[in-house]
């Protein structure tokens, strides 16, 4: 056990402060999200943004073959929008006597926001352990597809606001 409990205290140890900051970030959102709030389309893409950054960061600076990693990332995004589009099928929208368009609260957004955040975590964490992976073809392909489902998670609810947005603009 503490064997474990050295190794769980090492991996926190040498995680970079900038990570924290984000962790904080989604809590943050995730958390306002969760109650009625404005629809605002440039922060919906903030999180989203992050992680892409992150993921290509690591893609281009760090794998051996990005090119076949990316579009197995860009191949996994379909299938995570989809499913998201499905999830947030029944997210309601309705305009406020300000003008403005409200999405009502959900603990959505935070779960898929959390799970990114954990996935992408975990997957860096052992590259980092294990730094042979990245030139392994079946980790490669697994990053891409994992990476890329994940992130389309965020491009449905997304996409779901905007059709709110333009519905209800009319």
């Amino acid at each position: 056990m503490t064997a474990i409990l050295q190794i769980v205290f090492q991996i926190i140890r040498h995680t970079p402060f900038w990570v924290w900051i984000v962790l904080f970030i989604l809590i943050k959102r995730g958390r306002a999200l969760m109650t009625e709030s404005p629809v605002s389309v440039g922060r919906c893409c903030l999180m989203p943004t992050i992680f892409i950054i992150w993921g290509l960061d690591t893609i281009v600076d760090r794998f051996q073959s990005p090119n076949m990693l990316l579009s197995f990332y860009i191949s996994a995004l379909v299938p995570g929008f989809l499913l998201s589009y499905y999830l947030y099928k029944n997210r309601r929208f309705h305009v406020n006597h300000d003008g403005l368009l409200i999405q009502e609260g959900s603990r959505l957004p935070i779960i898929i926001m959390l799970s990114n955040f954990l996935v992408k975590y975990l997957l860096n964490v052992v590259l980092a352990t294990q730094p042979g992976l990245y030139a392994n073809l079946s980790f490669n392909i697994f990053y891409g597809c994992i990476c890329g489902f994940t992130i389309g998670l965020f491009f449905g609810g997304i996409f779901k606001s905007m059709q709110a947005k333009k519905q209800l603009a009319l």
